[in-house]
């Protein structure tokens, strides 16, 4: 946002300001080279960049970054996607990559980094749009990591982004933050989803992976659960995912039924 010619910035000018150099070091290096009236868009602008301590910004904005990486539930990013930041780092994408992404994303930006700033989406949904964005736009940075790198990386962000919302979903309540992820549904005792994942990367996830390869290679039903025990996951069969469908029968009743007498919905 421009301010007119000639008047200071008042306070969301001033934070438009201070988020743009922060979120993105290519601004910061041209005032460092080129001075103030390389990156000032009007009067207001040039007058507080004239003012700004190169030093202090860069150390600001180094320590915003460390901020965004850990601030998520339980650790931060790095402790909420562990498996998919591995397959990252196996075909050479390294966190700071990621991060330096993320932040100039228009992902970062449905994201509510200040709490006074409205509502939004959690840091880790934000970050799990931006990360099936990316494999998606760079396929070919993937093929170390595997032939299935891709459709494996992709369920892993999304299994590991459930994880994080249903932790959410059992410890936050109120939420603090909306949920565009679809499927979820409330219960009786919380709120449960069922996804569908390739066998690999069900196997991949699991502690003993051979048991939980499946040979056939169809689609595995997975299942989560949140409810005031906590969060449950896994694999279910055919007649617990009957309990998801949207169109009513007898099945779908009874595996609700058997689901309740289990407390899970």
């Amino acid at each position: 946002m421009k301010a007119p010619p000639g008047r200071p910035l008042d306070g969301q000018q001033l934070a438009d300001l201070l988020m743009r150099l922060l979120l993105d070091e290519r601004p910061r290096q041209r005032l460092a080279d080129e001075g103030a009236a390389a990156v000032a868009s009007g009067t207001g602008e040039l007058e507080c960049l004239a003012t700004v301590d190169l030093c202090e910004l860069d150390s600001a904005a180094r320590q915003f970054r460390t901020t965004v990486w850990k601030q998520g539930r339980n650790g931060g990013l790095a402790s909420a996607f562990p498996r998919s930041l591995r397959l990252l780092a196996s075909a050479g994408v390294r966190d700071a990559e990621l991060l330096t992404g993320f932040l100039r994303s228009e992902e970062f930006g449905r994201f509510r980094f200040l709490p006074y700033a409205g509502r939004g989406l959690s840091e880790e949904e934000a970050f799990a749009a931006y990360l099936i964005g990316f494999v998606a736009a760079h396929p070919d940075r993937l093929t170390g990591a595997g032939v299935d790198a891709p459709v494996v990386l992709r369920e892993t962000v999304t299994h590991e982004l459930m994880t994080a919302l249903f932790t959410a979903l059992v410890c936050e309540q109120p939420l603090s933050f909306d949920i565009a992820v679809e499927g979820i549904v409330r219960t009786g005792r919380g709120h449960a989803a069922l996804r569908r994942y390739t066998p690999r990367s069900v196997a991949s996830w699991a502690d003993r992976p051979a048991a939980a390869r499946q040979d056939s290679g169809e689609p595995v039903a997975y299942a989560y659960f949140a409810t005031p025990a906590g969060v449950r996951r896994g694999a279910v069969s055919a007649q617990v995912a009957a309990a998801f469908e949207t169109t009513p029968s007898a099945e779908g009743d009874a595996a609700r039924r058997a689901l309740s007498r289990r407390g899970l919905w």
